[in-house]
């Protein structure tokens, strides 16, 4: 229909299956018909449509939604697909097309896709939060890791706030990702804008942006929205894929029990329990990564302002939002249902000399030995294998490397308490009980204000839908049975 008047031949039927986009269009189909709604009222209210012409493409368009996707062959994308459909069922569907061109149409299905997801997003990492705060209940005492050497005792309360943190920061990426693209290219054409009198601002409105994306040239040449969006996806799956290497040692380690309705069996070993669905997820970051790399590749040295070439960054969106989506979910769930092992954390907390540092302390708070040279004495402890020195050993050490000390056996034993060095640590962000409860119950606060975030939002969009049933039922139309 579009190749009608310019060009004489058909495209070639290869070349055709080659440039269409219709394979992944469905993403896409039900944002394209808010579009046409949105662009069909402006044009109504330019007086570009009548009010009879607007009722006959608001109710060719129900018929298509009613109809729902279907991959037209004959057609280059969805756009051009509805846009047909609707001309063979009213010959207004011929101006349907004045003033826009694909260029920005494109833009806000995307920028529409991109919101509604990460919107979505943003809500299953509250979840996982969520799920995240009720494990940290667990005041289990485990050891800390460094280069995943035995480092120090912590608390298992502690490391799980730690994990929350990660997702914090990945939500205001989500938020701050959709600040972005919450904004419509709809009505910059081509490039340049249009003589035509649309009310960019009434399509915004309506279709719950936030506003105009108001060069009209960077409105339909800026894919950056879409970068952000995969990279948001990509940080959330670096986290989770970080945490599920964790899972993976730890249950070899036997500090957790795997979910059954998580794990896998051997086809040949009968004793087995694989963290399959941990390792599906450790693998899901590397394709994200991928992707994102995708994105950018395409996107680095493309000339202003459209390039075909942005149709090839489309299904990256699509498959990272909707992986990531479903990702966080199954990881949600998978965190929800691991059983902690107590009495290993606790073992484990006690072995390999994790209390070699609070022995060095214990020389610089009452002997005032400089630091680095009580970290020598007890490092020469360590590298003889002395990992539990009573009082006499830490002395001799301490006069051969030329210092003078006197401690009991009670004051050694009392400095290698594991349950008094992690409660010692008072400092911000420690693992003293207080800290953590205080740390705790800021982070439940954080998921409710998360939350109205996340209504607000919502609100705002829903608000401008209903700014648009309101404006078809004005003209006689029906919007509420969509």
């Amino acid at each position: 229909m579009i190749r009608e008047g310019r060009l004489r031949e058909k495209m070639n039927e290869k070349a055709l299956r080659f440039s269409s986009s219709i394979e992944h269009d469905q993403n896409i189909f039900y944002y394209d018909v808010l579009v046409d709604i949105a662009h069909a009222l402006t044009l109504q209210k330019g007086g570009y449509l009548s009010k009879e012409e607007f009722l006959e493409i608001l109710n060719a368009l129900k018929e298509i939604l009613k109809q729902g996707y279907k991959e037209w062959s004959n057609y280059e994308d969805v756009h051009e697909a509805i846009e047909a459909e609707i001309t063979k069922k009213t010959s207004a569907g011929k101006r349907l097309h004045t003033g826009r061109s694909r260029n920005d149409e494109v833009a806000t299905c995307l920028r529409l896709f991109a919101r509604d997801h990460l919107i979505k997003l943003a809500e299953k990492l509250v979840i996982l939060q969520e799920t995240i705060l009720r494990l940290s209940e667990e005041d289990t005492l485990m050891p800390g890791f460094t280069h995943f050497q035995f480092a120090q005792p912590t608390k298992l309360s502690h490391h799980m706030l730690m994990f929350f943190d990660l997702f914090e920061r990945d939500f205001q990426r989500v938020l701050e990702a959709l600040k972005r693209a919450n904004r419509c290219p709809l009505g910059s054409s081509a490039f340049a804008g249009t003589s035509y009198n649309l009310d960019r601002e009434l399509s915004a409105k309506i279709l719950g942006f936030d506003a105009v994306q108001e060069h009209s040239e960077d409105a339909v040449a800026s894919r950056d929205f879409l970068i952000d969006s995969i990279y948001v996806c990509t940080s959330v799956l670096l986290n989770i894929s970080r945490i599920c290497e964790e899972i993976i040692l730890f249950s070899t380690l036997g500090f957790i029990e795997l979910p059954d309705s998580y794990s896998s069996t051997s086809s040949i070993m009968p004793q087995k329990k694989n963290p399959d669905i941990a390792e599906l997820l450790r693998a899901k970051c590397g394709k994200m990564i991928g992707l994102l790399t995708s994105a950018m590749s395409i996107y680095k040295a493309l000339p202003f302002s459209y390039n075909r070439d942005f149709q090839e960054m489309n299904p990256l969106l699509y498959t990272a939002l909707k992986e990531t989506i479903n990702a966080v979910e199954v990881f949600t769930g998978m965190l929800s249902e691991i059983k902690f092992r107590r009495e290993n954390l606790e073992k484990k907390a006690r072995e390999g000399f994790t209390v070699a540092t609070e022995l060095a302390d214990l020389l610089v708070k009452n002997f005032n030995i400089p630091f680095r040279d009580a970290h020598r004495i007890i490092a020469t402890l360590a590298s003889e294998g002395n990992f539990e020195p009573n009082a006499k050993d830490i002395e001799k050490t301490a006069e051969n490397l030329g210092f003078s000390v006197e401690l009991s056996d009670e004051k050694i034993k009392e400095a290698m308490n594991v349950e008094r060095i992690v409660e010692g640590r008072k400092t911000v962000g420690s693992t003293s009980g207080e800290e953590v409860e205080r740390m705790r119950s800021l982070r439940k606060e954080k998921i409710l204000s998360q939350r109205r975030k996340l209504k607000r939002i919502r609100g705002r969009i829903n608000a401008g839908l209903e700014l648009m049933k309101a404006e078809i039922k004005r003209l006689g139309g029906n919007f509420d049975d969509w």
